[in-house]
């Protein structure tokens, strides 16, 4: 991609369909020391800040925020997600005001550490890479892949979500054909979590030779 020799900095994109196992990926990738984001954690954040959150009531209205006995008030991201997957332009609207939000943080996060610490490597975790149009603001994109029913059986028991709504998640992500065709690196994930870390060793060398390619 054009932004591979832009900067000291390399900004890696780890993405996947939900429950593909990328966040058991990026926490090998942490054990290893390397920086590592979450835009589920961004996300937490920039839904609190304005102008963000003026733009989500105004699409949802007061329900998209629950406030405490104490005045404290959080993002009511359940019923959210509810009216999101149930109408599509809604899903689209939101993320057409969280997802430049989400960017612009990460952006501004990985100046700071360029302006601290130079050349390093920034490890980013988020779904929807590819529905949002971002894969050219990354050095390298990896994708996790993971068999659907695998998926399903992860999500049913950690998320407590019935296999319609997760269908209806899974619809909305883009299909892994279209993950192969895109990303520079693919992981495969069949479900063996003691082999990540191994598997993430492997992904390190990869990426050294994808940024540093040896001379012949």
């Amino acid at each position: 991609m054009s932004a591979r020799h832009k900067s000291r900095l390399k900004k890696i994109a780890i993405t996947g369909g939900i429950g593909s196992g990328k966040s058991t990926l990026v926490q090998a990738l942490a054990d290893l020391g390397y920086s590592v984001f979450d835009a589920d954690l961004l996300v937490a954040q920039v839904v609190l800040e304005e102008p963000t959150k003026s733009k989500i009531i105004s699409l949802f209205g007061s329900h998209a925020y629950i406030t405490d006995a104490d005045g404290h008030e959080t993002y009511n991201r359940a019923w959210v997600r509810d009216q999101v997957f149930a109408d599509d332009a809604k899903r689209k609207a939101l993320e057409a005001i969280v997802h430049p939000a989400i960017f612009k943080s990460f952006a501004e996060t990985c100046r700071s550490i360029e302006s601290l610490a130079g050349g390093v490597w920034v490890f980013y975790e988020a779904a929807l890479i590819f529905e949002a149009g971002r894969e050219q603001d990354f050095d390298a994109v990896v994708s996790v892949l993971s068999p659907e029913e695998e998926r399903l059986a992860r999500l049913k028991s950690s998320r407590h979500l019935s296999e319609e709504a997760l269908k209806a998640i899974f619809a909305a992500q883009v299909n892994d054909e279209i993950r192969r065709a895109k990303s520079h690196f693919i992981f495969e994930n069949r479900g063996v979590r003691a082999e990540i870390p191994a598997r993430a060793h492997e992904l390190i060398e990869s990426l050294m030779q994808f940024f540093h390619p040896k001379s012949h």
